[in-house]
Parts: C-alpha cells; structure tokens; sequence
C-alpha cells in the first residue's frame, strides 16, 4: 500500500507541474505490418519439437484530436495478431502432424491518450510498456500497461514515470477488465560525459494481482549503450543491461551488439534469465527461454519493393528442450499520415 500510495503523489505532483504550452504538432497517421515466417524449435538432439507457418498483421495508428495551451492530444494505439504478451504472430500450418493448428486471433492490443506539451508526454489508457529505446530487457514492444506514464525532461535525457497493471498476459485484449492495481515504475534516461555513452537506471515493483498468481517482486536496473558511425551507410550499436530483483535474489543481463550495413543488418546478442527471476523476465522482448541463450540475427532491404524485408534469426540455449530456434521470414511497412488535428484552441 505504501508504493501505491507513493506513486499517486507523484503522479499528482507531476501533473500540477507540467508547463501549459502547446508543442508542434503531431500528424495523424496509420501504419500496416504485415509478415510472413517458419519458425521452428529443435532440442539437444536437433529433433523438431514444432515447425509453424505464422503470419503478423499489425495497425498502428496516431488520430489527432485538439492542439491547445494545454497540450497536444492524440488517440493511439495498435491492433493485430498474437495470442498472448509477448507473440504477435499467428500461427497457421504445421510441419508436424502432431500439432493442432491454434484459433486466429486479432485483438486491440494498445489504446491510449497521449498529451504533449512541450518536451513532455503524459499518456494513459492501454499504454505501451516501454518508451523510447526498447533494451533487450524491456519488456516486448507488442506488450501493454494498463495505466498511465509521465515522462518529463530532465537535463540532455528525461525522468519517466508509470504505474498500472500487467495483466491478462494470455489475453491481449485491451477491452479487458482491468485487475488490480500491481506495478510501478521509474526511470532515469542520460547521455554520459564519457566515450559518448547513453546510460539508464530503473526501479520497478511488479506484484501478485490475484490474475496471473505473481510474486511480489521489486527490480532495479541499469544500462548503458553507444552508436557509432563508422562510415556512409554504416551505423555500429553496443548496449549491456543487468536487472537484479533483491525481492527473489536473482540476475538478468544482457550484451549486444548490431551492425547495419547495405543492404543488411547483422546482429549478435547474448542474454542470461535466472530460472527464478520471475514473469519479468518471461515479458521481456522477444523472449525465449531461461537460462543462457546467445541470438545471431540477420536482416535487410529486399531490392525492387519500398519497405518489403527480410529476416533469419537463430537462438542458441542450455535448455535441452528448446536448444535451437530458426526464424526466417519476410515483413512489408506501408500506411499514410496527414498533419492536423480535429479542433484547435489558441
């Protein structure tokens, strides 16, 4: 009680401060993701455990509503595939027989309210879990908070603010009746005076809502990363992450590196989840196992279609069950955007 407590001052604080001056103006817009994959899981033995034919379908979408002294706002969200948290893709044929193929889902995954007002940014509603850079360890980019976040400037970098639930992990269906109230989080995002690093610390307490059976854990992280440009067309990125819960005594961290050339992207990440680390770590991006698990992922332009790519990742782990994942696919981006709002107010 006392955190939820805490984290409702400083929501209302924060709301009593924020500047009313209106910021530039957003567009309207909408976005398609479509995509297409096999992906398949091999054991220790290189036997295949599944082999799934999938497809993603993704809209996100921005609608301006009135630009006033008091800020910008926006209704936004996004729609698409996935049958829980962390998967947005569609499962459709197997390579085994023995596999029944699952039901089709589209759901609204994200539905939020999203105010500027200067260089800050309040959201609330369905929100997404993370913003701005999206480290290996954050949560998956397809995921939700059932809350709202404040991100407020501070120094070269910016203070944020979230508090709300995650919930219904299994149901990605932002229409859900909301659970009670179990996560808070803040953190600290700055550029560093050294080597041009960008660095970042978290405090975040996710607790048993009576939904999803969680521990009551609290986690503190850190991360820090770096891009380079080595040469025209040719951009170098280099992040590591820990993540420590002193709730259940246990680790995760995270080391990567990505390359992007023309016309590919190489990319090379290590990550290590402790068993008992708990569903934080089963919400993180894109995630696949415990233990150790070393990804190598490639990807590109394909010549001749604006916004058709492709992509093969491999996973490597010590789990003996899901030794080896093979992902290879391809993904097409289009969508429109028109600047305005439906009401102005000076």
């Amino acid at each position: 009680m006392l955190i939820k407590r805490t984290a409702t001052i400083l929501f209302a604080y924060l709301l009593v401060q924020l500047p009313l001056h209106a910021a530039e103006l957003e567009p309207s817009s909408i976005k398609f993701r479509l995509g297409m994959r096999y992906n398949s899981i091999f054991n220790d033995e290189l036997a295949p455990q599944t082999g799934w034919v999938q497809f993603r379908a993704t809209i996100d979408y921005a609608l301006g509503l009135v630009a006033s002294p008091a800020g910008d706002f926006t209704l936004r969200g996004m729609a698409g595939t996935g049958p829980n948290y962390t998967v947005s893709w569609n499962s459709i044929a197997s390579s085994l027989d023995s596999k029944k193929v699952p039901d089709q889902v589209f759901n609204m995954r994200q539905i939020y309210l999203q105010d500027v007002i200067e260089d800050w940014v309040l959201q609330a509603g369905i929100i997404p879990p993370n913003d701005g850079d999206i480290p290996t360890l954050g949560y998956d980019v397809d995921g939700w908070v059932q809350g709202g976040r404040v991100t407020a400037p501070l120094g070269e970098g910016n203070l944020q603010f979230v508090t709300g639930v995650i919930a219904h992990i299994n149901d990605p269906n932002a229409f859900k009746e909301w659970a009670d109230w179990n996560y808070f989080g803040v953190k600290l995002v700055q550029p560093l005076p050294w080597w041009e690093l960008k660095g970042a610390l978290s405090y975040e307490y996710l607790g048993n809502n009576g939904y999803d059976y969680l521990q009551d854990s609290n986690y503190v992280g850190a991360e820090l990363g770096r891009q380079w440009k080595l040469d025209e067309g040719m951009n170098l990125k280099a992040a590591v992450e820990a993540i420590h819960n002193f709730s259940q005594p246990s680790w995760a961290w995270a080391a990567g590196v990505a390359l992007k050339m023309k016309p590919v992207t190489v990319g090379l990440v290590y990550t290590y989840i402790n068993p008992q680390f708990g569903l934080r770590g089963d919400l993180s991006n894109d995630y696949y196992t415990d233990g150790n698990r070393l990804s190598v992922n490639f990807g590109g332009d394909i010549p001749g279609v604006k916004s058709l790519k492709w992509f093969a990742n491999t996973d490597l782990s010590d789990n003996h069950a899901r030794f080896l994942r093979i992902r290879a696919g391809i993904t097409y981006a289009f969508g429109a955007s028109e600047p305005g709002y439906l009401a102005r107010f000076n």
